[in-house]
């Protein structure tokens, strides 16, 4: 009986060969060389074989490309625009996702991960004093890609619970992040939640009726910022005094 074992070996021309030893009869070695079968590419692929690879992210990630592209919008992610992005087929989307509800639902929480990213990049700038940072954080509200997603995330939260939680916890933590600044200035608690409340406000308006208004730059912030504290400073304390001792 012969016997058999196989080897992979490299070739000059780049082309891979497969080597069987056979073990014949009167112990003579004999070499077989078979070409072996390059793998094939995405295209040539199955369409099943290349579904499963992917994953909820990967629509994300296309979602939100088609939604900051040119001619994207909310209203240019499609499931069927994701799926000719994608290359595959309608049954890939459903199999990570029941509907485009639940994709948005995957966007918002992705955002709500970005915009804390962003936010503990700022913190981790120590070296920066308190109004740069608190510039920084005002200026990540003003790029065209940002208010884009913005508007779209808020847009379905009007008719989805689910996001709706998600926006009102990315408010409430983009809040905390710039309260937590403006309190550095020497604010009284009262003082610091009045300013955090003007900027969150001014910039969740920003985000809804930019187009309509004049664009707002980074130096037009840096402008405003230190008028902001200033006048929020100069301002009686809003906290209540705190109540006289009983004490002698």
């Amino acid at each position: 009986m012969n016997h058999t074992t196989g080897m992979v070996l490299p070739t000059l021309l780049g082309a891979t060969l497969e080597c069987r030893v056979v073990a014949g009869r009167r112990g003579v070695l004999v070499h077989e060389h078979r070409p072996r079968q390059p793998e094939r590419t995405a295209q040539q692929m199955p369409e099943s074989r290349r579904s499963s690879r992917l994953h909820a992210t990967d629509w994300v990630d296309a979602a939100f490309a088609l939604l900051t592209a040119k001619d994207g919008g909310e209203h240019g992610v499609t499931i069927a625009r994701l799926c000719t992005t994608l290359e595959v087929t309608k049954g890939s989307f459903y199999w990570h996702f029941r509907d485009l509800d639940a994709l948005w639902e995957a966007m918002a929480v992705r955002w709500q991960e970005e915009n804390r990213r962003r936010v503990t990049d700022v913190d981790e700038l120590s070296e920066m004093p308190s109004d740069g940072r608190l510039i920084a954080l005002s200026t990540m509200l003003i790029g065209k890609d940002h208010l884009t997603v913005e508007r779209a995330i808020r847009s379905r939260a009007r008719s989805n619970a689910n996001i709706a939680d998600t926006v009102r916890n990315i408010d409430a933590e983009i809040f905390q992040a710039v309260e937590a600044i403006v309190r550095q200035f020497g604010m009284d608690p009262g003082q610091a939640r009045l300013l955090s409340g003007v900027l969150v406000y001014a910039g969740i308006g920003y985000i809804h009726g930019h187009e309509g208004l004049p664009t707002i730059s980074r130096d037009d912030i840096q402008r405003a910022i230190p008028g902001l504290l200033s006048l929020t400073l100069a301002q009686p304390s809003t906290d209540p005094e705190p109540p006289a001792s009983d004490s002698p």
